[in-house]
């Protein structure tokens, strides 16, 4: 999207002098605002600092907005189980102290970290290796702009901003190429930091179907081979017993050449078993 058209749509997400009043805190400049000062914000307040300067996220977002969080979120979160992982996905809100300092300071609609050093109480320490943005009427320069550049300086291993309104996909994956590659929402879409994980967001319900039918898929499979493994073990053992059993009789009457012919005919064991 033009740098013009992303000027014209935006709303601006800068406090008024009335807000801070109202929230305890008093105008400052560039490099100003620190965490401390999110710290203190009122509960429910969000807010992210990038470079000292303060942005609050004023809007309630809509449903699509959710909807698409919690889907991709799911499809994450199962392809981490699945895959019995260690990264960790987290939706909004998740704190990121992106640069490890006092100045910067995001909460993404979800977020990837692969790094279990970089989690804290208060969230992640550093990049994380995946960060989603769901585009809202009032975030366009703040995702497309400011939070890319953001992303991409403090060492973002992979960036999407998902666009509902234009139904598209902008991924950046700087370890592969310095340039953004489009993806409308009708293609499932890789992921560049992991192996083999696509993320749908055109079916992002039938997805949850789809991977509960998997799983149970799988775990039927599973169940049929302990079944099976069970069905041996015990087969062995009642085998073993029986053996024991006719070994003993063909003892005792003294048939030592039975017992030797038993061992290695099974059809004659098993004319031996029908005379115990």
């Amino acid at each position: 999207m033009e740098f013009a058209k992303i000027r014209e749509e935006e709303t601006t997400m800068d406090l008024t002098e009335q807000d801070l009043v109202r929230m305890g805190l008093t105008r400052k400049g560039k490099w100003q605002y620190t965490v401390a000062d999110i710290e203190a914000l009122p509960e429910g307040v969000c807010a992210e600092l990038i470079d000292g300067e303060l942005f609050v996220r004023m809007e309630t977002p809509a449903e699509n907005h959710q909807d698409i969080l919690m889907g991709l979120s799911f499809q994450i979160e199962a392809y981490i189980q699945r895959k019995k992982g260690e990264c960790r996905v987290y939706p909004s809100r998740f704190g990121v102290r992106i640069k490890k300092d006092i100045h910067n300071y995001v909460e993404p609609d979800i977020t990837l970290v692969c790094d279990k050093e970089k989690l804290d109480r208060k969230g992640c320490l550093g990049a994380p290796d995946l960060v989603i943005e769901i585009i809202s009427p009032s975030n366009r320069k703040m995702d497309y702009v400011r939070k890319l550049a953001l992303y991409r300086e403090a060492g973002v291993r992979e960036y999407w901003i998902v666009d509902p309104g234009h139904r598209q996909v902008t991924v950046y994956c700087w370890e592969q190429s310095g340039q953004p590659a489009l993806h409308p929402f009708s293609e499932r879409i890789k992921v560049g930091v992991c192996d083999d994980l696509y993320l749908d967001i055109a079916n992002l319900h039938g997805t949850l179907n789809e991977v509960l039918d998997e799983e149970r898929q799988v775990s039927r499979a599973e169940g049929h081979a302990a079944g099976r493994e069970q069905g041996r073990k015990e087969g062995r053992a009642e085998g073993e017993a029986r053996f024991a059993e006719l070994t003993a009789f063909l003892l005792r009457e003294g048939r030592t050449d039975d017992l030797a012919r038993a061992a290695a005919d099974p059809e004659y064991r098993a004319e031996l078993y029908r005379q115990l």
